[in-house]
This record gives C-alpha cells, structure tokens and sequence, in this order.
C-alpha cells in the first residue's frame, strides 16, 4: 500500500523547525479545508514566487519522505513527476532537492506477475529510507497525488509557473497507460 500525499506550509518562513512534531505544526496536507485559503495567503507573500511543502511518500505504512524534505512545491512536483517518466523511460528516474539536500530514486525490479518499484530517499547525512510497492499502485498514487496538487493549484489565479508540471502531468498520464 503506497499513499502520496503533499504538504503546504502554512506559514511562508526561510526555516523550519528541527524535530518533525513542530514540522507537523508548521504544514498542512492540502486534503485539509483550509489549504486553498492558506496557498493564497503563501502565495500572496511571496507575491506567487513559491509555495513551501513537502511531497509525503510512505509505503505500508512507512514514511519514505518526511515534511524535512520541504521545498518549494512547483519545483518538487516537477522534478517528481520527471523522474517518474525517466523510470518509465529507462527503467531509473531520480531527483534532487536542493534546499534539504535531498535525493530521491526510482529502480524497477522486473517480477511476475507485477513490476516493482523501489522508491529510495537519501538525506543530506547519508541516512536512505527505501520502500517497495508495485509499479501499477506507485503510478496510480503518484497520478492521483500530482492531479489533487494541480486541481488545488489551479483555483488559485496565480498559476503561470504551473504550466510545466501540466504537461508532465498530461506526459506521465499518457506513459502509464501502457502500466496500468
């Protein structure tokens, strides 16, 4: 079981606190009623410049990513979606997130009857969480997650920078159909 979900900052600050019980104070998952009233205060800060968040991946209930791999959403989600095609691509994707020094990989494992997927995520101090799901559950949630980022996005009028994840996402939406 593989569940995505992202995080928006509800405050827009240069730093963030340092144990994961104040980060959970300091985030909420765009699920929540308030996210679109929160997105529009960010973005009204940063005069639509960034959105602070984190991408959550946790497989059978284990955390592969954290709310310490905050950035800024429309850089993340790009670079997400990018390494998702390079995987379905190659058979590999990764990315980086530069602010927490993050990297994140995708590996494929060629099984019967179900491809899987190693979704790896390596710290700044070397520490790497690995999870594994199978391809078609990955692809689904990552599609599902990617679709609610953009749908929230897109009710807010300052959507110039999303132009980009919408072709990855219209991208990677027309690859999977070859998996799913």
């Amino acid at each position: 079981m593989i569940k995505i979900d992202t995080f928006i900052a509800i405050e827009t600050k240069s730093l963030y606190s340092h144990t994961i019980e104040q980060l959970q104070q300091e985030f909420i998952s765009i699920q929540s009623n308030d996210a679109l009233q929160i997105l529009a205060k960010n973005l009204t800060k940063s005069k639509g410049h960034f959105l602070h968040g984190a991408i959550i991946v946790e497989i059978d209930g284990v955390p592969i990513t954290s709310l310490f791999d905050w950035d800024d959403c429309d850089l993340i989600w790009p670079g997400f979606l990018t390494m998702v095609i390079d995987y379905l691509h190659d058979g590999f994707g990764e990315t980086s997130i530069s602010l927490n020094d993050i990297q994140w990989t995708l590996e494929k494992i060629i099984t019967k009857p179900n491809h899987l997927v190693i979704f790896s995520s390596k710290h700044g101090m070397g520490k790497i969480t690995k999870g594994v799901c199978t391809e078609y559950e990955f692809l689904q949630a990552v599609l599902l997650s990617a679709h609610q980022y953009l749908s929230l996005r897109q009710q807010d009028t300052r959507t110039q920078t999303l132009n980009g994840l919408a072709e990855k996402y219209k991208n990677l939406s027309q690859l999977a159909k070859n998996c799913l």
